[in-house]
């Protein structure tokens, strides 16, 4: 990996591909002006959104941004590693595993007071359960308020966005069938 910030990674690999901005958000189901802040590192970019764009870009998610990697089936509170995706406020954990045929990821997410996601759409299905805090999900222009023990699964083919509603950090545990991670194949 290299030290580029996340930004100036973008951009290479989009020059590289020899695509404009608005090619990348028409495939990638985001906005050329959203795309243009995150290439100027003027806003973070969530790992769904580095999914659509890393498959637009025709480059391993991993090329953007480093992750955990979970070869083990079991995963321990306190032992798993928390990372970031640079400029953006959220942190996560991984929670599932590699392995051939895997059709599932999960995540932990530590969402921070006044949080708010971009719009996305992305392949697949979502499921998401709030261990800790208020959050809202935004469906198709629909919202759905959610409390420590509520949860909310949808088609993640319909544009959706993610806020922290509340006043303290927000805990959610979310499963989609969105490929995460790189390492499918790992044993």
């Amino acid at each position: 990996m290299t030290a580029d910030r996340i930004g100036e990674r973008l951009r290479r690999y989009r020059r590289a591909a020899k695509k404009t901005l608005r090619q990348i958000a028409s495939e990638s189901g985001l906005t050329a002006s959203f795309l243009s802040q995150a290439e100027r590192n003027l806003t973070g970019v969530s790992i769904s959104s580095l999914v659509n764009i890393a498959k637009s870009l025709n480059v391993p998610l991993n090329a953007l941004f480093d992750q955990p990697t979970q070869a083990q089936p079991d995963s321990h509170d306190g032992k798993r590693v928390r990372y970031t995706i640079e400029g953006q406020p959220l942190s996560y954990e991984r929670l599932s595993s590699s392995f051939p045929g895997n059709l599932i990821n999960a995540v932990k997410m530590n969402i921070p007071v006044g949080y708010q996601s971009e719009l996305i759409s992305h392949d697949g299905a979502e499921f998401s359960y709030v261990l800790a805090g208020q959050i809202v999900y935004t469906i198709e222009g629909q919202q759905y308020p959610l409390g420590a023990g509520d949860s909310v699964h949808f088609d993640s083919t319909k544009p959706h966005y993610l806020a922290n509603a509340g006043n303290d950090p927000a805990e959610v545990l979310t499963v989609t069938t969105m490929g995460l991670f790189d390492d499918h194949s790992a044993a």
